[in-house]
């Protein structure tokens, strides 16, 4: 047996085992910030160049991001890994990091109606 069907969108290899899945490595993005408007970055993986427009004295190096939880607020992994695919850099707003949010009072509040 070469190739079986195993259920839905699996497929079985010689002998009836898996095919083995791919490991995914998350990649190291560079980070660039446009000085006017500091809230626009430009992220770019580690082994991809780093775009024209980029190089010049508009943009300032702001870090690199190594793992899922230093991505800052607004960034995306999909979308990023989609946009490295495409045009080799994913641009994207920085969102402001959510404070903590206070309970709210209890009393003063009461239902409408």
């Amino acid at each position: 047996m070469i190739a079986s069907s195993a259920g839905p969108g699996l497929t079985r290899g010689e002998f009836g085992r898996p095919w083995p899945r791919t490991v995914r490595r998350w990649p190291t993005y560079n980070l660039f910030r446009r000085r006017e408007e500091p809230d626009l970055v430009c992220a770019v993986p580690n082994d991809f160049p780093v775009p024209a427009f980029v190089t010049g004295e508009a943009w300032t190096y702001a870090g690199s991001i190594e793992a899922p939880s230093e991505a800052p607020p607004g960034f995306s992994a999909e979308i990023a890994e989609r946009g490295a695919e495409t045009s080799g850099f994913h641009l994207f707003h920085q969102l402001p990091a959510a404070a903590p949010r206070e309970p709210l009072p209890r009393e003063g509040w009461r239902a409408a109606g």
